[in-house]
């Protein structure tokens, strides 16, 4: 899923109007598994070619066997929640839930990146014949699904009642989405 899907659904599925102080911990927890891919990505982006090792190169691979598929670990996640939980920290709570949320929601959509879920118990991938992203496993019908899905979480989230600027963001983000979606699978390009 998109990054920006997991941080509005989680929000949806775990934020409450009258707790509106875990909504952060929700998001920041539903943003943190994908977020070594965006400092790789910005790095690439900086210096036009992979990050350097010796004797040779930090591929995309590489990087995310170390840092992206211990992210998204449900073992790791749930053990920070029942941690949490222990010590009675609230906010660590909804963000462990939150990147536990986006292991779970990232499991049936990824056919040609597929997570090591189950680390460090298990380097199993599961390789799901669907995808967000990849036309060749039907994401010209999940993409939009999973629009769709984050312009009904905009609507939930929308009703408990939100500052302006959060709506702005909101209304940015699911425009966004549906820009690119019509943009990547409608065939419209500008």
């Amino acid at each position: 899923m998109i990054t920006t899907s997991h941080a509005i659904l989680n929000a949806a599925i775990l934020g409450r109007k009258e707790k509106p102080t875990h909504h952060l911990a929700v998001i920041l927890g539903s943003i943190l598994p994908d977020f070594p891919m965006f400092l790789y990505f910005g790095f690439y982006l900086l210096h036009h070619s992979h990050i350097r090792v010796a004797p040779g190169y930090l591929e995309e691979y590489h990087f995310r066997q170390l840092w992206v598929d211990w992210g998204h670990s449900i073992p790791l996640a749930l053990a920070g929640t029942l941690i949490c939980f222990l010590l009675k920290f609230q906010n660590g709570i909804y963000f462990s839930l939150g990147m536990f949320l986006h292991s779970l929601e990232d499991l049936p959509v990824h056919s040609e990146y597929a997570h090591r879920h189950f680390l460090p118990f298990s380097n199993f991938r599961y390789y799901s014949p669907i995808s967000y992203s990849d036309v060749h496993h039907h994401a010209n019908i999940v993409a939009p699904l999973e629009w769709l899905a984050v312009v009904i979480s905009i609507a939930v989230i929308w009703r408990r009642g939100l500052t302006p600027t959060a709506q702005v963001i909101l209304l940015f983000v699911g425009i966004g989405q549906g820009l690119f979606l019509v943009y990547t699978f409608g065939g419209i390009h500008w």
